[in-house]
């Protein structure tokens, strides 16, 4: 009887202290978020974190205050980087193959998932494209979509992934485009150098490689002449590149892989150039910001990364003005487009809002290229809106 009198106090005993080294825990976890100073960027993530928000009382009614307070204390956790690495390690033991909307697939890629089209935006878009193309009859307008990784590599995919069907997404847009509206199949070279490095293994973005085929059928489209444009090779200018699908789900964060540019050979014509960075009023010779190198998001060396609006000048014998409207898979490309355009004007949606129409009128645009990749086209929710800002009648 003793010994089982014992036992039990035993069990007692250790059911209280482990009750006590709960609330231990948990006292130092709240007590170390209370002093913890909150933080706007997530160097690890590549993306602003949610601050603290204002109380309001119809925040509060209407139920918004508390879904940003719940946002922002999820992203000003403290050692959030440290939880979030160690529920993806969890979560790959389980068997689980995606975190985040990516996919670990095979060979160290992880792709990003293919994005659900939000139909009414999507229309809004295709709409506001085929009224922009009304408005300059004379302009050739033309269109490239990038498929995404886990369109084109989807032999990289885990076992049992499933993702949306975007090679139908992207013929339907095709059609809604009309015919007016030049469409360049990139999809089809892309998936003919599939068992290349077209995109990046730890991020979203293609490689310069897989712009460079792309910028070949862009070429043939928009009439280049590449035959007395200059002949490019790789240059390597970083082997530690981790990128942004790597920090989203906490995959293969040890992985290292490089960035290459594409520069005239030696001894090839190339014109010089001069980016204006009309916002931040800001000049550079250079298609390239070689201080992001030494930054998280490494890709943003490419046009200094992603930017409202952009004036390219070159030093080009043609007298063509390109208006160039983007996201971000369009800076790697920008380099390629140079020794044939006097002028390229870049704009970024997201970012810009002015006038495009004074941009089209005040620089004498002769040329409209749209290049997107398919997630950020289905889902933005910016192209409408300046496309008709100010839209002329």
């Amino acid at each position: 009887m003793k010994q089982k009198s014992d036992r039990r106090k035993r069990k007692v005993q250790i059911k209280k202290a482990a009750a006590l080294l709960f609330l231990a825990m948990l006292a130092v976890i709240c007590l170390v978020n209370l002093v913890h100073r909150d933080k706007e960027f997530s160097q690890k993530e590549n993306r602003m974190l949610e601050q603290k928000p204002a109380f309001t009382l119809s925040g509060v009614t209407g139920g918004r205050y508390m879904k940003q307070y719940e946002s922002y204390k999820s992203d000003q956790f403290a050692a959030r980087d440290l939880w979030v690495s160690l529920k993806t390690n969890v979560d790959l033991l389980m068997g689980r193959r995606d975190s985040n909307g990516v996919f670990k697939g095979k060979k160290n890629y992880l792709l990003e998932d293919i994005a659900k089209p939000n139909e009414e935006q999507l229309e809004e878009n295709i709409e506001a494209i085929r009224a922009f193309e009304q408005s300059y009859v004379d302009i050739p307008v033309y269109f490239a979509l990038v498929p995404n990784a886990a369109n084109v590599m989807s032999d990289k995919l885990p076992a049992l992934a499933e993702t949306e069907a975007q090679e139908k997404q992207f013929e339907n847009i095709r059609k809604e485009l009309g015919g007016k509206i030049n469409w360049v199949d990139v999809q089809k070279v892309l998936k003919k150098h599939r068992n290349e490095d077209i995109y990046y293994h730890t991020d979203h973005h293609w490689t310069t490689l897989g712009a460079s085929y792309a910028y070949e059928e862009l070429a043939k489209a928009m009439g280049l002449d590449t035959a007395n444009g200059p002949k490019w090779e790789k240059y390597t200018v970083s082997n530690d590149f981790n990128g942004t699908l790597s920090a989203t789900s906490g995959y293969e964060q040890g992985y290292r892989e490089p960035i290459h540019i594409y520069v005239p050979k030696k001894g090839e014509k190339s014109p010089d150039i001069v980016l204006n960075y009309v916002d931040e009023q800001k000049k550079t010779a250079s298609l390239y910001d070689a201080s992001k190198l030494k930054e998280k998001d490494q890709y943003a060396m490419f046009l200094g990364g992603n930017h409202a609006v952009i004036d390219l000048k070159t030093t080009a014998a043609s007298t063509e003005r390109l208006l160039l409207v983007k996201d971000s898979y369009a800076n790697c490309l920008v380099p390629f487009l140079t020794p044939f355009f006097r002028e390229i004007i870049i704009i970024d949606p997201r970012y810009y809002y002015g006038d495009i129409h004074q941009v089209m009128e005040e620089n004498k645009i002769t040329d409209i290229l749209f290049l997107y990749n398919g997630n950020t086209f289905v889902e933005d929710n910016s192209i409408s809106g300046v496309l008709k800002n100010n839209e002329t009648e």
